[in-house]
């Protein structure tokens, strides 16, 4: 499993948690696995953003998912948006498990499969694989493929009949959409950016405290080595690679997910206010995406 736990957790490198944890183990560990041919895209789990790829892609990628998976009903949405699609296009989801101690990249099974071509007239997408016996099961009469005005976006609606955890970003209290709320998230990025400026990486890990308890139950490591891969201290001590970008000044875009529990911001696109730019590389930049939840009044860095 040290494969791919270590590319996922350069991921979460780039992102803070915290919540509390229920003391309870899973029995299987989960995945997606996705793959467009050509087309911008961006994969979403609850409406909380995984992954973009702004421009045209070829894609064949998976992720861990286990801290995503609520007991119950789950969705996953695969957002693309093309010119044009190409007769051959093709958007895929699976969904992928495996138990704790295997790796997952040679000895995970596939629960499932989703297929869609976009370029075909009247196409729908297709679950083309079922293993009948694996905790997660698609909802086959609430899959869709659903085009908008921006985008289109291939929703994969599935259950899961094994029990879980309960995730820090099923517990926030429901948002509202207004500046208000806006304006008293950036004050908590603020807070935490005053940490990244400080360089002061043992408090920026004491505040995902929670993170690093609900990623090593969901992944089956220790805290201390997700606590290690999560640690900001490669970024602290090459100044001359990565430069920590001035805070925003301008009003930023409040985004919604997992029925309005979870947070974030945004500035222009989906770039985030907290960000490390590549000294040696043009426009490429390090981004630290944080989820927050609001509980007992203050806001919590979830995902």
């Amino acid at each position: 499993m040290k494969k791919w736990v270590t590319s996922y957790f350069w991921i979460v490198a780039l992102t803070l948690i915290s919540a509390p944890l229920m003391a309870q183990e899973t029995e299987y560990h989960f995945g997606v696995r996705w793959s467009v041919n050509g087309v911008p895209s961006s994969l979403r789990i609850h409406n909380i953003m995984l992954n973009f790829s702004g421009t045209p892609s070829h894609l064949d990628t998976r992720l861990p998912i286990s801290q995503y998976i609520k007991n119950g009903k789950n969705k996953i949405n695969l957002n693309s948006w093309p010119l044009e699609y190409e007769p051959d296009s093709e958007l895929k989801v699976s969904l992928l498990y495996w138990q704790p101690g295997k790796n997952p990249n040679t000895e995970a099974s596939t629960a499932f499969e989703v297929v869609m071509m976009p370029g075909e007239d009247n196409a729908d997408p297709e679950v083309v694989f079922i293993d009948p016996g694996a905790p997660l099961q698609p909802l086959q009469n609430d899959i869709r493929f659903n085009r908008y005005e921006e985008y289109d976006t291939l929703e994969v609606n599935f259950n899961n009949r094994q029990s879980m955890p309960t995730w820090c970003w099923e517990e926030g209290d429901v948002l509202s959409d207004s500046n208000a709320t806006r304006d008293s998230l950036a004050r908590e990025y603020r807070r935490l950016y005053a940490l990244f400026e400080a360089q002061d990486n043992d408090a920026l890990m004491d505040a995902s405290k929670t993170m690093i308890e609900e990623l090593a139950l969901a992944s089956g490591e220790s805290e201390a080595y997700v606590r290690q891969r999560a640690s900001f201290t490669m970024f602290f001590d090459n100044p001359g690679l990565f430069q920590l970008r001035d805070f925003p000044e301008e009003p930023m875009t409040l985004n919604l997910a997992a029925d309005n529990r979870v947070a974030w911001l945004t500035t222009k696109g989906v770039n985030v206010p907290i960000r490390f730019m590549h000294v040696q590389e043009d426009d490429v930049s390090s981004k630290v995406r944080l989820y927050f939840i609001r509980r007992d009044g203050q806001w919590e860095i979830c995902r």
